[in-house]
């Protein structure tokens, strides 16, 4: 290891000499590379603190509204924006109506927008037999379904459909009895399209978040889940649903990764399907 950075300093020094020595020699300048190094450095020194988002801490008060039409004044269990009274309201509403909700109650001055994914493609779990010859991707958003839907939740510095979020997955009974959120995946969303091709796409590239326990962005991840109250600890997420069908927290986890796994972890969608899916409404 100390061999091989020896060798990239070094490669560094003579790149960073030999650019010097261009410019100096080009427009008749006095460029010296100790002065260049300096200044970079004190660029990097000098950077403004990343702001992190705020934290729901205990102390902030429940989002529900109670019979007599009050506001409950109970503390938020941690990680979510209901007290333990109120828990079972959690995902009784659309995932945009959440945020929205939960906006205006903390007076947030920016609110997180979210993209509506649909349900179809938790059914496209076998990759072609080819892979260059995609007979799955890429689909078009629709929900088959109204008990299960999907959506990218992007942090607050992406106000469109593309940047970097957490993916979401909503479930509500029939019988609107049980019901959760359930954040599985960091995504960055890009718009792709092939080579000599004419067809453009929303290329969703994904991470589980328990892979990204060891990086900064995790960190990140669970802060902004924690504005929203929207819950990522599968475990947690089970001890209050009964439901012991696909739709149970563990078996659609498992089925959510296994899909998105078999597709290495990107799926394609329609670039129009995309954009159409009305941003921030469901």
């Amino acid at each position: 290891m100390e061999n091989l950075e020896k060798y990239y300093n070094t490669i560094i020094d003579e790149i960073t000499n030999k650019a010097v020595e261009v410019f100096n020699n080009s427009y008749n300048l006095d460029i010296k590379k100790e002065s260049i190094i300096e200044n970079l450095e004190n660029e990097i020194s000098n950077q403004p603190p990343i702001k992190e988002m705020n934290k729901l801490s205990i102390n902030d008060t429940c989002i529900a509204i109670k019979r007599n039409k009050t506001t409950c004044k109970n503390k938020c269990t941690p990680g979510h924006v209901y007290c333990g009274t109120h828990l079972r309201s959690e995902g009784k509403l659309p995932l945009p109506e959440h945020i929205k909700m939960v906006a205006n109650k903390y007076k947030y001055e920016i609110i997180a927008n979210t993209v509506l994914l649909g349900n179809e493609w938790i059914s496209q779990n076998k990759l072609p037999l080819d892979y260059n010859i995609n007979t799955k991707w890429p689909l078009k958003i629709e929900s088959t379904s109204n008990s299960v839907n999907s959506y990218i939740l992007f942090f607050t510095e992406f106000s469109g459909y593309f940047g970097a979020g957490v993916f979401v997955i909503h479930y509500i009974s029939s019988d609107k009895k049980e019901s959760y959120y359930m954040a599985t995946h960091y995504v960055e969303v890009n718009k792709y399209g092939e080579d000599l091709q004419s067809n453009m796409y929303a290329k969703v590239s994904l991470k589980s978040i328990d892979s990204l326990k060891d990086k900064p962005i995790y960190k990140k991840i669970i802060s902004f889940l924690g504005e929203y109250g929207i819950p990522y600890d599968i475990n947690d997420i089970n001890k209050r649903i009964s439901d012991i069908t696909e739709n149970n927290p563990v078996v659609m986890y498992n089925n959510i990764i296994n899909v998105i796994n078999s597709h290495y972890n990107i799926m394609y969608f329609s670039y129009d399907s995309y954009i159409n899916s009305n941003i921030n409404v469901e």
